[in-house]
């Protein structure tokens, strides 16, 4: 297999948005990979929209510089996402698309629309056969299968299971059905360490089914509630649900890979940019704002999503002088697990060429 070819443009300051949007202006010029984008297409754009209390998602003034170059072909460029499995508010369309607004991700200021893919509760969606070693069907929103193109702006960053998240979780979790997030976490059910438990009740403030209850003084998660989004991981203080997942994170991990083999199953023309500024330890589904765990590296671009991370985190491993997302999540899964496993399966390459631009 040939090597993937990864575009780069460092960011040294991400907080200028105009600065670091007219990098990324530069780098979809440079690398050309959107120029196979053509009169009428329709193009969705698949972002997180940022969750409430948290900022750490791209923002969506830099993502104009995008949208911009797209109708400039006479193209349809839409922002796309879907619902989450928590309570809270990206858990249906409405509110969804209202707390996009608040962080600016409106028709008018973005000059592209928001587009809920999986319906108003999630309730939209599709199987496609996929064949893989933990499903041989994969659930994802329906209008997915009628996507001829994709564009994937993927912020990168730590992951409380998965120990990275960028383009492969972005496409991966972020299309798939509400069924489909179930499934993929359905190893997913932690345990509270009793005597680690101080019963700050952390945890149940930010579980979003209630599925955590008090038992004898301490911490109780209910498995037939949970749903294993692994909130309360990143909320308690104590180590006291961290380390109880070991070879789970990993199933979750290969798990997610497969479902973004079934999203780019039918998909002609693909575009993956990776973020890699404020990178945090936890990914921007936190209902807070983190600080970065290191300096900002740049922008990676690639029509490859396994190449595209694979760069990402090779530059943050390098510049970090170890392996950053293990020492921050050290019960996490190991981020090359689902790199490894994605080439396994036919997704990407994890070899590559790296080309910074100018």
């Amino acid at each position: 297999m040939s090597k993937s070819i990864v575009f780069f443009q460092p960011v040294i300051n991400s907080k200028d948005k105009v600065q670091t949007g007219n990098k990324f202006k530069n780098l979809i010029k440079q690398s050309k990979l959107c120029d196979g984008m053509r009169k009428g297409d329709l193009i969705p754009i698949k972002m997180h929209l940022g969750e409430k209390g948290n900022t750490g998602y791209v923002d969506p003034l830099i993502i104009k510089q995008l949208i911009n170059q797209l109708k400039a072909k006479a193209t349809k460029p839409f922002v796309v996402e879907t619902n989450v499995l928590y309570q809270g508010k990206r858990v249906n369309a409405i509110d969804h698309m209202m707390l996009g607004a608040e962080h600016g991700f409106d028709a008018n200021a973005l000059g592209a629309p928001v587009f809920i893919a999986d319906g108003l509760w999630g309730e939209n969606s599709m199987d496609v056969e996929i064949n893989k070693k933990y499903f041989k069907i994969a659930t994802i929103a329906k209008p997915v299968m009628y996507f001829d193109s994709l564009i994937s702006i993927a912020h990168v960053t730590g992951h409380m299971l998965t120990g990275f998240a960028a383009s492969i979780k972005n496409i991966g979790m972020g299309l798939a059905s509400r069924t489909g997030k179930l499934m993929q976490h359905s190893n997913i059910k932690p345990k509270v360490i009793t005597e680690r438990c101080t019963f700050c009740k952390r945890c149940m403030e930010h579980c979003g089914v209630n599925a955590i209850f008090e038992e004898n003084s301490k911490a109780f998660i209910n498995p037939d509630i949970c749903v294993g989004c692994g909130k309360c991981i990143a909320a308690c203080k104590f180590a006291a649900i961290a380390d109880t997942y070991g070879e789970d994170a990993k199933i979750l991990s290969e798990k997610m890979v497969e479902y973004a083999y079934g999203v780019l199953l039918n998909v002609k023309q693909r575009v993956f940019f990776n973020f890699a500024v404020h990178i945090t330890k936890n990914c921007d589904c936190m209902a807070r704002d983190e600080p970065s765990i290191i300096d900002d590296i740049g922008i990676f671009a690639s029509t490859d999503p396994v190449a595209c991370d694979k760069a990402a985190a090779d530059m943050i491993v390098r510049n970090a002088k170890g392996d950053l997302f293990k020492k921050v999540l050290p019960s996490a899964d190991s981020y090359m697990n689902q790199l490894v496993y994605a080439q396994q399966i036919g997704l990407g390459n994890i070899d590559y060429d790296l080309v910074e631009v100018k």
